[in-house]
């Protein structure tokens, strides 16, 4: 049943609404494409409140991912079919297409920061700077001539950067930042924190062939790194020492059961999941070594204060039992990172919300929230 209205109340009821509910604010698209699929996320904001607006995945196959416009084709049909709002969008580069480091410098009185920075990034990289888009992020800003400054250093090459926004520019997509990973994770952590929040935090990014090692102290980035380990380098030891095929070795290491394997009479069955972490554990053991050095370097910038928690994320972060299996090698609580957890609207979205998706889910939020 419907009722008409008096059309002086219809005219009003726009401005009645607008006094008593606070309007609806789309964040950017977060767009992400690695080698398996695209992922797209967008938030939307009510007064204080952040909510899930759109999610998807979109599997990527090996001909469409040698085909640009194909890519293209994707991306748009994904933005009308999941009714994503507006085309301003924020992305990043593959990992192998851009270079993080973290580099120190002496401040010095009558030369800027970004003087000192250029100059420390040519020691390093020896290369024509020219041919790169180069960012950089303050690590301790806050010392005096003479004393050490840390910095967080991204660059890629230029031609790949035009290439990579030229692509979503065809796709329909206006880039409004192009960002790297350990700043989108930040974003998300912090924001399940609470922006007000003093604790370390760890996140250990565990992507393909990379894992980042990033450290918060309160709002403040303090120690990042990079590691060349990751999902490639761990399947290629299971498939070198069980004698596996590539396929198999993942499908191993992410099927939702868990087999036990029989040894004899004497001893106890053991879990394929533990057979699995037994003969990858030399490999997590480097790792280790790595976080070990974080927390002890963490302490050591906040006046002995431990990290509180890690956090598992991206592509190994969706392995079963990864957590336990990491936990049981660390002195401090891990978990893995679940990106859509905590936001309403997430309920509709419970497909496209793995550890894969923490660093798009980051990005969705750029600009919605206090940490940028």
């Amino acid at each position: 049943m419907t009722m008409a209205l008096p059309p002086g109340l219809a005219a009003r009821i726009p401005s009645i609404i607008g006094k008593n509910r606070a309007a609806v604010e789309y964040g950017p698209i977060g767009i992400d494409m690695d080698a398996e699929c695209i992922r797209l996320v967008q938030f939307c904001r009510q007064g204080d409140n952040i909510a899930l607006a759109s999610a998807a995945i979109v599997p990527l196959s090996s001909e469409a991912r040698a085909s640009a416009k194909q890519t293209r084709s994707l991306i748009r049909k994904a933005l009308h079919k999941h009714r994503f709002v507006g085309r301003e969008a924020v992305s990043c580069l593959q990992p192998k297409d851009v270079k993080i480091m973290m580099v120190s410098y002496l401040h010095q009185a009558g030369k800027s920061d970004e003087e000192l920075i250029v100059q420390r990034i040519a020691e390093r990289v020896g290369d024509d700077l020219g041919d790169y888009v180069i960012d950089y992020l303050m690590i301790r800003p806050q010392v005096k001539d003479g004393q050490e400054r840390s910095v967080l250093i991204a660059m890629a090459r230029r031609d790949r950067v035009v290439e990579y926004l030229e692509q979503l520019r065809r796709a329909g997509l206006m880039v409004k930042v192009l960002e790297i990973e350990p700043t989108a994770i930040r974003r998300l952590v912090l924001l399940k924190h609470g922006n007000d929040h003093q604790a370390n935090l760890m996140t250990v990014s565990l992507g393909y062939s990379q894992t980042y090692i990033t450290v918060l102290s309160g709002r403040r980035l303090i120690y990042e790194r990079d590691i060349n380990l990751g999902e490639k380098q761990l399947v290629e030891l299971l498939c070198r020492e069980l004698d596996l095929d590539d396929h198999d070795a993942r499908s191993m290491l992410v099927s939702s059961g868990d087999l036990a394997l029989a040894h004899n009479e004497d001893d106890p069955a053991v879990s394929m999941t533990d057979a699995l972490y037994g003969v990858l554990k030399p490999l997590f053991m480097e790792l280790v070594e790595d976080i070990n050095r974080a927390l002890v370097y963490a302490a050591s910038e906040t006046r002995g204060m431990p990290v509180k928690h890690i956090y598992l994320t991206n592509v190994v972060a969706s392995w079963r039992g990864i957590e336990h299996f990491v936990d049981s090698l660390i002195d401090v609580p891990v978990s893995v990172l679940v990106p859509f957890e905590g936001f309403d609207g997430s309920d509709a979205h419970q497909s496209e919300s793995d550890p894969r998706s923490a660093v798009v889910t980051g990005m969705a939020l750029q600009g919605m929230t206090e940490a940028d």
